[in-house]
């Protein structure tokens, strides 16, 4: 298969306040490639002023080369597991829709893609 790179959409929303932050991604259809944030960065910060939930994770297309991506917090393995296919913009139940994580305030996230 063709490597083609894809995007996808984290929403975030703000556990004291509800406000809400959608953040698009690039991903590389790379194994061990990060997802590439719009500020050209390979992390993401949550904001300092409140806790943040990941309340849905939106695929477009998916990759073809990679399946999965691993989420780490703040330099370490959280060992969420994200399932592109199970994320696609056409599910009707993604994965945390139904089970949302939680964030610390200031929280550094990144994506990295496996097979």
């Amino acid at each position: 298969m063709v490597a083609a790179a894809f995007t996808q959409t984290l929403i975030l929303r703000g556990l004291s306040n509800n406000r809400i932050i959608h953040v698009p991604m690039t991903l590389s259809d790379v194994a061990a490639a990060y997802a590439i944030m719009p500020d050209g960065n390979s992390f993401l910060q949550i904001p300092s002023d409140q806790a943040y939930s990941l309340q849905d994770l939106i695929v477009i297309t998916g990759g073809t080369d990679t399946n999965i991506q691993a989420l780490w917090i703040n330099g370490l393995n959280s060992g969420i597991v994200i399932n592109n296919k199970s994320n696609l913009n056409t599910g009707i139940n993604r994965q945390f829709q139904s089970g949302p994580v939680a964030f610390k305030a200031g929280s550094m996230l990144r994506f990295i893609q496996a097979v």
